[in-house]
């Protein structure tokens, strides 16, 4: 009996090599799938000749959500077979990929890949897949267990010199994962929104494994892009402690909070000591009213604390902002690239940082929170557009976006 044969479609992850999607067709593989990788986004015209027993399809940020929508109808009429998304903008947005897709992972997908392998192979229907969200309803998820593949099949996709987000200023860029979530639950955040304040950890020993063959191809920079490096304390320094025993001086980065970066100083120390070059920070703005809004459990004061101790320690802070929200006023926008001066940041703050307005994605804690009732908001489908009651902040906001569309820089995180 042959394999059954998977395609394993990427709709857009951040303009980076689709690790997401390289972890998923992995574990179909260890079940003995025949898996094809695709990434629509890169390459949108070169798609694979089937037939496909079933095809996934990986949508993983809002500006792949619209393409997810596309890419699944597209697939499913081209192949005629069983279509499933995946992904935390699926998993948010369900009903509306219920229209064009049989059903929805709402789960890691390596989690339910002995399912879905055999759905491919007819030998499990589609309503007995673990997780999976169809028209009838769905089964309930699997017992919580760490995302364990041999590898991540990157080779299924376009080598990462491809891909214009790998060339860093550190040299050829590795995109790596130790965990998916976060363990927090600020209300503007999509990992919130998509789990709920959960974490998915992976292996230790397949993130080992990723970052190893990622070496092979020539990578000595690495960056992290888990929502929260620090969902667990060990597992990624454990990572990069191994790493670095294994092939050698490495640098890398991630993302953290900024009260981590006040309380994990002996774990950052030694992060510096193996490597550690940048760690981005979510600062959002400058306004204590602002971070009680958005829960992030931190004030200014913590903000410039932490700058302080990222200069301490010997690692550059790397902020990201969201300047424009319906509860900013004008003035305080008048004064932001003061305090970005004041801090030091301003030398490494793009255009981006400076234009981000708040996306109020389907799914948003905000949209059911006491300080949305007095704002102006009109449903576009897959977001909710906001307007603020002073046209002064709309007509700045239209001026710094033009000047940050002009830079090439209008994104800021590879997880919304």
């Amino acid at each position: 009996m042959s394999s059954p044969r998977v395609l394993v479609a990427s709709a857009f992850e951040a303009e980076l090599q689709p690790l997401t999607s390289a972890c998923a067709a992995a574990a179909l593989r260890q079940h003995g799938a025949d898996v094809v990788g695709w990434d629509a986004h890169l390459l949108p015209d070169a798609m694979p000749e089937g037939p496909f027993d079933l095809t996934l399809v990986s949508v993983q940020q809002f500006e792949g959500l619209e393409r997810g929508v596309a890419l699944a109808r597209r697939v499913s009429e081209a192949y005629g077979t069983t279509v499933v998304t995946f992904g935390q903008y699926a998993q948010m947005n369900h009903r509306e990929f219920l229209e064009v897709a049989d059903g929805i992972v709402m789960e890691e997908p390596e989690l339910v890949a002995e399912e879905l392998a055999r759905l491919a192979a007819g030998t499990l229907a589609l309503g007995e897949v673990p997780a999976l969200m169809t028209r009838s309803g769905m089964r309930p998820k699997p017992p919580r267990r760490r995302i364990s593949v041999t590898r991540p099949a990157r080779e299924l996709f376009p080598s990462l010199v491809h891909y214009p987000a790998h060339h860093s200023p550190f040299g050829l860029m590795g995109n790596i994962e130790a965990s998916r979530g976060c363990h927090h639950k600020c209300t503007y955040c999509s990992v919130y929104g998509a789990y709920d304040g959960g974490v998915a950890a992976y292996d230790a020993d397949s993130v080992l494994a990723d970052a190893l063959q990622l070496a092979e191809e020539g990578v000595r920079h690495f960056c992290f892009i888990d929502a929260e490096f620090f969902n667990s304390r060990t597992i990624g320094v454990g990572v990069v402690e191994r790493l670095v025993e294994a092939i050698g001086p490495i640098t890398f980065e991630f993302t953290t909070r900024v009260d981590h970066v006040l309380d994990y100083t002996k774990e950052l120390e030694k992060l510096v000591s193996l490597g550690l070059r940048r760690v981005t920070c979510a600062l959002e703005f400058p306004s204590d009213r602002i971070l009680r809004i958005f829960d992030k459990h931190i004030d200014v004061d913590h903000m410039r604390e932490a700058i302080a101790e990222a200069e301490r320690i010997g690692f550059e802070l790397y902020p990201t902002f969201i300047p424009f929200t319906p509860w900013i006023e004008y003035e305080e926008l008048l004064g932001f690239e003061d305090w970005l001066v004041e801090t030091g940041l301003a030398r490494i703050t793009d255009p981006t940082a400076l234009q981000t307005r708040l996306l109020l994605f389907k799914g948003s804690p905000l949209l059911s929170s006491p300080w949305m009732e007095d704002i102006a908001t009109v449903d576009r489908g897959f977001w909710v557009e906001w307007t603020h009651p002073d046209k002064r902040v709309e007509e700045l906001w239209q001026e710094r976006r033009t000047d940050a569309e002009d830079a090439g820089k209008i994104r800021c995180c590879v997880k919304c």
